[in-house]
């Protein structure tokens, strides 16, 4: 338990919501507006405490706005008031700057008459309602951990403030209004025209297209205000005019220069600029029926058992930990992935990236090598996490819309916790949105169990999965392997070791479980996870799913995809 002076109080912030701020998306390039409006906003937080020369516990390394966590810990009292304004100062300036930048380029429509604004309540309201902001403050002799705790329960009260509208809904999330220049006129509702509606937002969205670029905005997209945002954000020269905006009004206030904002808008300028930014785009195949689909690797994972480490450390180890672990999530985008894959992004300990290439067909069995790989040659780089880490991994279809895919990556992440830790979770998602999953610890990959994998016609260069995958489907059409909780352990053991050879002992009760020190820190991840979840009865029939789930997810990890796919 970390111990503190009693003089000492500590001061957590945060703000909501977060995943379905994320998910809303449709294209790649939503997902990295997302990740650094996130950033941007925690960094207004971070940057109005620094210049009070408060003491930012966590995260560390706030001269890198890219990649700044939205939980923020504070050594004193930082008054709730001065956050929440800084907070909302810069949330409101990124508003202002999109809605200022469309009346300004969008004078006139394609008739010649000029457009009309009547938008702008609604972009107020979104300025005022679009978050919600968490601020708790510890008792002198307080710790950390128990500060942290009082935070959480905070984020159970919710007081979410809705926003009505009229007209149609967005054709992204369909929750929210299409954001157009008539958006909040007021009109006679028994006067409504649709077809002349839906004119006008088409010709609203061609221009704004034409504008900012293709790459950034579809003409046959129509969005509500916060996602037009997050696609505006990403353009370079909406980004500086937000810049710009920032520093006049923190400059009335605050002389300081901030320079790692600076160093944020150009990171948005060099990532996304059209003519170098890798776009994961589903929307051109509608105009044009021909272009090939393909099928992309997603993956999100998560630091396992962070809170408990924390509340091993004192204050300045956590501090150094945050350090250490900002640091992996700056240097995580210069890892070796393949084709034109990215990461999305990386605050710390959690992180979120897809495999894809823009001209052809990622293979499967290219992010498993990656993955095999992942956990010696990228977690413990430049040296070993004093943590372990989960991924969900998803092999999604390209008819899956994006933001069900994000869900599933989240899921499946959720899903390699829960059987363990320390592991991976592949999960095949195909295009009607049913899924197969498999998950196993790292060390399972590194000893190489693909590469040891012997088809029964034991001829070189014949190595193909399907014999497997068929054997498992005849055997389960049979009952061989058992009915219920009444499994024939003895079948599973000879399948396993027909295709993986007689010495291969993976199945073998030792690599059953985790296990534990005397401080209850996992030492060890069984392939069947923690022993207390599984009972007696049980195991073989967990222990045969294992099995079988391996040969579904393994088939479609070594198949060849893209030559009539799966």
């Amino acid at each position: 338990m970390s111990s503190s002076p009693l003089s000492t109080s500590y001061t957590a912030i945060t703000f909501a919501p977060i995943q379905g701020f994320i998910e809303n998306s449709r294209k790649l390039r939503d997902l990295y507006g997302s990740s650094y409006l996130l950033s941007f906003l925690s960094w207004s937080i971070c940057h109005a405490a620094e210049t009070q020369n408060f003491r930012i516990i966590s995260p560390a390394l706030t001269n890198i706005a890219q990649g700044l966590p939205n939980v923020i810990l504070i050594e004193g009292k930082f008054e709730a008031e001065t956050a929440q304004a800084a907070f909302n100062q810069a949330w409101r300036c990124v508003v202002e700057t999109c809605r200022q930048w469309i009346e300004t380029k969008l004078v006139t429509a394609p008739d010649g008459k000029l457009w009309h604004y009547h938008w702008e309540r609604d972009w107020s309201l979104w300025a005022n309602y679009a978050w919600e902001f968490f601020c708790v403050h510890g008792y002198e002799g307080e710790t950390i951990t128990q500060v942290k705790a009082k935070l959480t329960q905070l984020k159970r009260s919710r007081q979410w403030t809705g926003i009505n509208w009229t007209g149609e809904s967005s054709t992204l999330s369909g929750s929210d209004a299409i954001a157009y220049p008539e958006l909040g006129r007021i009109a006679d509702p028994r006067r409504y025209n649709y077809h002349e509606q839906k004119i006008k937002v088409e010709q609203f969205y061609q221009q704004l297209s034409q504008k900012l670029g293709e790459a950034f905005i579809d003409p046959r997209e129509e969005l509500s205000i916060p996602e037009l945002i997050k696609r505006m954000i990403t353009h370079g020269d909406v980004a500086q005019k937000v810049s710009d905006r920032l520093r006049q009004l923190l400059g009335e206030s605050q002389p300081e220069q901030p320079d790692e904002l600076d160093k944020l808008i150009q990171n948005i300028k060099e990532q996304l600029r059209p003519e170098s930014f890798k776009e994961l785009n589903r929307l051109k195949r509608k105009r044009n029926p021909n272009q090939p689909e393909y099928w992309t690797g997603w993956f999100q994972g998560d630091g396992d058992g962070a809170g408990n480490y924390l509340k091993t450390l004192e204050t300045d180890q956590i501090t150094e930990f945050s350090r250490e672990m900002r640091q992996w999530g700056c240097d995580l985008p210069k890892a070796s992935l393949p084709g034109d894959s990215r990461i999305v992004y990386a605050g710390g300990d959690d992180f979120l990236g897809v495999l894809f290439a823009e001209n052809y067909q990622i293979q499967a069995h290219d992010c498993l090598a990656f993955f095999t790989k992942f956990k010696p040659k990228v977690w413990d780089v430049p040296k070993k996490k004093p943590i372990s880490v989960s991924v969900g991994f998803v092999w999604a279809g390209a008819k899956v819309p994006q933001r069900e895919v994000l869900q599933h990556c989240r899921e499946a992440e959720k899903v390699a916790k829960q059987q363990g830790r320390d592991r991976i979770n592949f999960r095949i998602l195909f295009n009607s949105g049913t899924y197969l999953e498999w998950a196993c610890p790292w060390w399972v990959l590194e000893r190489g169990l693909f590469d040891q994998y012997c088809d029964r016609n034991k001829k070189e260069g014949e190595q193909k999965w399907v014999h497997f995958y068929n054997d498992v489907a005849v055997l389960e059409s049979r009952h061989a392997f058992g009915t219920g909780t009444v499994i024939n352990i003895e079948v599973t053991h000879a399948l396993f070791k027909a295709y993986f050879g007689e010495d291969d002992d993976l199945l073998d009760e030792k690599y059953w479980w985790n296990q534990y020190d005397e401080h209850n820190h996992q030492t060890f991840a069984g392939i069947l996870g923690n022993q207390a979840n599984c009972s007696p009865d049980e195991i073989n029939l967990a222990l045969k799913n294992w099995l079988v789930n391996l040969a579904k997810v393994g088939f479609h990890l070594q198949s060849e995809w893209g030559q009539g796919d799966v």
